[in-house]
């Protein structure tokens, strides 16, 4: 009965790691070292106003940094809003729109995004600020200290939109402990070792399953995580 910050914390003292896998090298992270990076990037979501019950959106295709961000907006106490990326889009304006649709429905605060989706975003007047990762890294130098905020199980972890297959997108709240009961019930349901088991993934982070039952799974557990990503 724990939080999502305790558990990847406890996560991060494990010998487990991370590791991306595209048409270069595999990269290999620690889920000690990836806490490190998170916990930088969660003192900039800090310095940019973002305390607990606050909204992140995350748009970018899985990556190191996409990861990371995901970690940060959990550790600082805010709700993750994971993007659909253009894929199999007929149309690049019906997404631009529905990815600002999104946003606004969501009430985002603070858009942490991809630079080459750079295009496929239209910021109009009142829509919320974006942070490239380039920006959200160089500011992690120079950033305050990161400050754990009070746990709070109640906490909103994870707004997430249904695909809007058969009408418009709709938001789904996942509280911190629906959250973390549902990964209790995929580590029994699936007899989850964490220090002999090494999953795989190739799903979107947008996706539940993507998002909760493999990298979340990994992510609180400190298991062996493979995941396919785009590389340089």
């Amino acid at each position: 009965m724990t939080t999502l910050s305790n558990r990847i914390l406890n996560a991060a003292r494990t010998d487990g790691a991370v590791t991306f896998v595209g048409s270069g090298e595999p990269v290999r992270v620690t889920w000690s070292q990836l806490h490190d990076e998170a916990r930088a990037y969660a003192a900039v979501l800090q310095d940019r106003g973002i305390v607990p019950g606050a909204h992140v959106a995350l748009l970018g295709p899985t990556s190191r940094e996409l990861v990371t961000a995901v970690q940060a907006t959990w550790l600082a106490g805010a709700t993750v809003v994971v993007l659909p990326i253009p894929m199999r889009m007929g149309s690049i304006d019906e997404f631009v729109a529905q990815t600002r649709a999104r946003v606004l429905a969501a009430d985002v605060e603070v858009l942490v995004a991809d630079p080459q989706l750079a295009a496929f975003l239209a910021p109009e007047p009142g829509d919320p600020p974006v942070l490239f990762y380039p920006e959200l890294i160089e500011a992690a130098v120079a950033a305050s200290p990161f400050t754990s905020p009070k746990e709070d199980r109640s906490q909103l972890a994870i707004l997430q939109f249904t695909s809007g297959s058969t009408s418009d997108p709709k938001g789904v709240m996942l509280p911190q402990e629906a959250v973390c009961n549902n990964l209790d019930a995929i580590a029994q349901g699936a007899q989850v070792d964490p220090v002999r088991d090494v999953v795989v993934s190739w799903l979107p982070l947008y996706h539940d399953m993507g998002l909760i039952g493999l990298l979340g799974t990994c992510m609180t557990t400190g298991m062996d995580l493979v995941l396919a990503a785009p590389q340089d």
